[in-house]
């Protein structure tokens, strides 16, 4: 786990509260099993371990989604951290995010870890629940695609964390 990934966020809040500004709500779902359960609504694994110890899960389908509380309608960067699964001559893995049916974009997952952000207008969010899907290219289970292998489950992409971030009256979102 990276130390500090969550700061951005919270010394986003804390500036805007010292300087008698509205804090904006900030998630953070680091997917583990204490923290984000009940969010992930369909399509995923169960919570898992990386060799290091940091916790992740995996969209076991070609479509997953997470149900998410918001406050009012505002302005919103969404972050991940995610990989594909990949196998011999997997052809590349793309996702595409929606909110509340609002496409936010499609992205390409390259090779390994990393980072996705998007943004998303108020206009998608609702004042209470609201559902972000993650649509994939592929899901495919790797005992049919890697030799040796036994596991079953079909695979899209691991995920690691989720951030949702206001966006500053800058228009900059903070960065770690």
């Amino acid at each position: 786990m990276r130390v500090g990934r969550l700061a951005p966020g919270l010394t986003l809040a804390l500036s805007l509260a010292a300087c008698g500004g509205r804090a904006p709500e900030a998630v953070f779902l680091n997917f583990d099993p204490l923290g984000t359960p009940r969010e992930l609504t369909r399509g995923w694994s169960a919570f898992e371990r990386t060799g290091a110890g940091e916790t992740y899960v995996w969209a076991q389908a070609r479509t997953a989604t997470i149900t998410l509380r918001a406050g009012r309608p505002d302005d919103r960067i969404v972050r991940f951290r995610a990989w594909p699964f990949r196998y011999p001559g997997a052809p590349p893995q793309q996702v595409t995010v929606a909110l509340n049916d609002v496409t936010l974009g499609a992205f390409p997952l390259p090779d390994g870890p990393s980072v996705v952000e998007t943004p998303s207008p108020a206009a998608a969010w609702k004042d209470g629940w609201n559902v972000l899907t993650f649509d994939f290219a592929y899901a495919e289970a790797p005992r049919e695609r890697i030799a040796g292998a036994d596991d079953g489950r079909t695979l899209a992409a691991g995920f690691d964390w989720l951030e949702v971030l206001p966006v500053p009256a800058d228009g900059v979102p903070a960065r770690p």
